[in-house]
């Protein structure tokens, strides 16, 4: 290749592509949390409305539990999210870490929201009169897309044994 071709230093592709995926990593985790915080709200619209066995739904312990599991993977999610984002603006080195680990987190824990809150809904949330069906297979495809979350796990690890290496520790404070 002409050097009058090249994008930037030699040997540097690879490095250069990960950093225009990292923000790519973010703007889908970004647009998870939105679908997650949507079919949260249809969860709960179901629990609030609907009578089963004698009682409201949002009465029911188990429906009770998916709300809570649902209210903390969305919150968690979307911390985690503002983190990373924080750290690639910042050219925080730590922001490898951070994508990596909502690459991971935040598909799997949009993959049981959406899960639960078909549940909630019964036959009608895996039918096309609502969008939970096309979520969940959206939430799916997330955890291939961008390499496979074995990937990302392996590249977390190595970040932070790394940094114990080098540095002695972790800081989760920063």
């Amino acid at each position: 290749m002409p050097a009058s071709n090249l994008l930037g230093a030699v040997g540097q592709g690879h490095q250069a592509a990960q950093d225009r995926l990292g923000a790519g990593r973010v703007f889908h985790c970004m647009n998870s949390i939105g679908q997650m915080w949507r079919a949260f709200d249809l969860m709960v619209e179901r629990a609030t409305t609907r009578t089963v066995h004698g009682g409201p739904l949002q009465d029911k312990q188990f429906v009770q539990g998916f709300i809570a599991d649902s209210y903390m993977d969305i919150s968690a999610a979307r911390l985690m999210t503002i983190q990373a984002a924080e750290r690639v603006a910042r050219n925080d080195r730590g922001a490898r870490t951070d994508i990596s680990s909502i690459k991971v987190f935040v598909p799997a824990a949009y993959s049981r929201v959406v899960d639960r809150a078909i549940q909630v809904w019964g036959a009608a949330g895996v039918s096309s009169d609502l969008p939970l069906s096309g979520m969940y297979l959206g939430a799916r495809t997330l955890r291939l897309a961008d390499g496979p979350d074995e990937v990302h796990k392996v590249l977390i690890a190595k970040h932070v044994l790394d940094r114990y290496a080098t540095e002695g520790g972790w800081d989760f404070g920063n």
